[in-house]
């Protein structure tokens, strides 16, 4: 039974993301975002299964999560934002998403950025493979040691990050003059 688990998870190993320069270079309509977005990530990046939704994207926009499309068309940079937010939004709450994103953005080159991004997501899935599958036990045990260590890093993960919600910021900066 853990080999056929084990035979599920070896998709971890093999996961990629398209890098920055194959990205289209290319204005783009909403359900061609989507479309690719389902293609580069497919729905088990989405924690209700679904995958991405114009709805989800609005939200981003009007959250300030992700910059605004360009009469109503969308480019790199919004696909490169939708991967990095549909991958984190798993184990972060949005306002730490929105918060990571913004940091991040002002360190490095959005083109940068997004690779290393890639690589990290790559690297991780292919040692927690490495990392599990030397363990012994019945299917259940490796899922449940799985799960443990999952909560472990995602509560890390969310101590490390601001708690405050994206509505409060735009609250209080509304209530201070601001956007």
């Amino acid at each position: 039974m853990a080999e056929s688990y084990w035979e599920r998870a070896a998709s971890l190993g093999q996961r990629k993301l398209p890098r920055w320069e194959e990205l289209p270079d290319l204005d783009l309509y909403m359900d061609q975002v989507l479309s690719l977005i389902h293609r580069y990530l497919g729905p088990e990046e989405s924690p209700d299964g679904k995958g991405l939704t114009s709805s989800m994207v609005n939200n981003y926009v009007k959250m300030h999560i992700m910059p605004p499309p360009e009469k109503k068309k969308y480019n790199r940079i919004h696909l490169a934002y939708l991967i990095a937010i549909c991958v984190l939004k798993a184990s972060l709450p949005m306002a730490a998403v929105q918060d990571l994103l913004s940091r991040a953005m002002k360190e490095q080159d959005e083109a940068e950025l997004y690779d290393e991004f890639c690589r990290l997501y790559e690297e991780t899935g292919r040692q927690v493979l490495a990392q599990r599958s030397s363990e012994e036990g019945s299917s259940s045990m490796v899922i449940l040691r799985a799960a443990l260590r999952a909560q472990t890093e995602q509560t890390l993960a969310r101590q490390l990050a601001p708690a405050e919600e994206p509505e409060k910021k735009d609250k209080k900066n509304h209530a201070q003059g601001g956007k």
